[in-house]
């Protein structure tokens, strides 16, 4: 199936799973796989259906559960998702991504004392797990908590992924919220160079050199963080700081 699909050819790579599929139905990682190629050919109907024949036959397979929670993820049906992850958490509670999930979706919904639940529930199985650190990092800066308990955070999830991007966002946004604009602006150049097309890391970069005394660096990046978006989180600010400019 894999060769099949680095072919372009995915409804070979279907055929022969149903193949298998159908001379071993009772095998429920084939109905996981096949809810796998469902899912890459955008039919998220049949994806669903296999995803859910797989956890009839094995309620405890942990593949199934995320697949199918990230199908509904996707499908922005919210709740479905949650539900999924919650009841993969009951047969298997030490899967730190399935917090972390929830606390994300948890987090959309601005229900930031849940999400960081989760995400410290994650952090007690794996205290060095990166995307939980680096989300409790930024829902603690953000909501008003401890800026160096936040720090503390997002350098846990940057030593574990150096070359994050979105790691390198939240950790340069800390730096910036404590007044260390050098370090600030160091990382978060990082950061843009990285994530060019993001206006919310450009617009932290234009903060960062408007705070470093480099006007001119500050208000390209500003201007750009604009012309990328008018309605990103930090539009506002980024208006308001040109004009002063």
């Amino acid at each position: 199936a894999s060769l099949k699909l680095a072919q372009g050819k995915p409804a070979e790579a279907r055929a022969r799973v149903k193949q298998q599929a159908d001379a071993h139905p009772d095998n429920p990682l084939l109905h996981n796989l096949m809810g796998t190629l469902w899912m890459l050919g955008n039919d998220p109907g049949q994806a669903e259906a296999e995803f859910k024949k797989a956890i009839e036959l094995k309620n405890d397979l942990t593949e199934a559960y995320m697949n199918l929670a990230s199908l509904y993820y996707r499908a922005q049906k919210l709740d479905q998702a949650v539900k999924e992850y919650e009841t993969l958490l009951v047969n298997h509670p030490k899967v730190a991504s399935a917090h972390v999930l929830i606390g994300m979706i948890q987090e959309q919904r601005q229900e930031y004392d849940k999400a960081k639940m989760h995400y410290q529930d994650a952090l007690k199985l794996n205290a060095k797990f990166a995307p939980a650190a680096n989300n409790l990092a930024w829902i603690l800066s953000e909501t008003g908590g401890n800026i160096d308990e936040a720090l503390s955070y997002a350098q846990t999830a940057r030593e574990q992924r150096p070359d994050d991007p979105h790691i390198g966002d939240t950790l340069g946004w800390i730096y910036y919220k404590k007044n260390a604009f050098l370090k600030a602006t160091s990382v978060l150049k990082d950061a843009m160079d990285k994530l060019p097309d993001n206006p919310l890391v450009v617009y932290h970069y234009g903060m960062a050199q408007l705070k470093n005394g480099d006007k001119a660096a500050a208000k390209k990046a500003l201007e750009n963080s604009l012309r990328l978006s008018a309605a990103f989180s930090g539009a506002d600010e980024a208006r308001k700081a040109l004009k002063e400019l």
